[in-house]
């Protein structure tokens, strides 16, 4: 058994640029999403969100607010035939700990607590250079992770493609 560990911001819903999603009102998901979870949700036996919510230590937003948007996103990720087994949050201001991205913390915490899981076999999807550094440490710390970039081309990425429903589409 492997996991597929997804960014949220600029992958999942839109990324505010020089802002953040603060509450249910900011979020949108990004067009194919819904379809593409619901297609990722059959080929990945594990689906987890792993997202830096900085705005949170800088009182921009509340633990409740960002749970409150996580709750709603679930909510229509699963009505629309698809699958988030867990979102992982660090709520931590930059080089405040060793869970925000590029950092491999929280998936590393999270693959302790599911020794099912091979981390060798997962693959960590996202749109920025620190989600791609996410997934190189990861794979360093345990024998491997495999990388792909939306949004851009990324040669240090394993791949690349426009969009999460692209990626999903190149797997089905």
């Amino acid at each position: 058994m492997w996991s597929l560990f997804l960014d949220r911001d600029g992958v999942v819903n839109r990324r505010i640029v020089g802002d953040y999603v603060r509450g249910l009102d900011d979020f949108e998901f990004l067009p194919g999403v819904l379809g593409a979870l619901a297609a990722l949700a059959r080929w990945a036996p594990r689906i987890v969100v792993v997202t830096n919510q900085q705005g949170i230590a800088r009182g921009l937003m509340t633990a409740e607010s960002v749970d409150a948007v996580h709750a709603s996103m679930l909510a229509r990720v699963t009505s629309a035939g698809g699958r988030i087994d867990d979102v992982l949050v660090c709520p931590h201001l930059a080089g405040s700990c060793r869970c925000r991205k590029p950092l491999p913390g929280l998936a590393l915490d999270w693959l302790d607590a599911h020794p099912e899981v091979d981390p060798a076999r997962s693959v960590m999807i996202g749109d920025s250079d620190s989600d791609i550094a996410m997934g190189r440490a990861l794979a360093n710390h345990t024998g491997g992770c495999r990388t792909v970039r939306i949004g851009s081309e990324d040669l240090s990425a394993d791949q690349s493609f426009p969009s999460l429903a692209a990626f999903a589409a190149s797997i089905a």
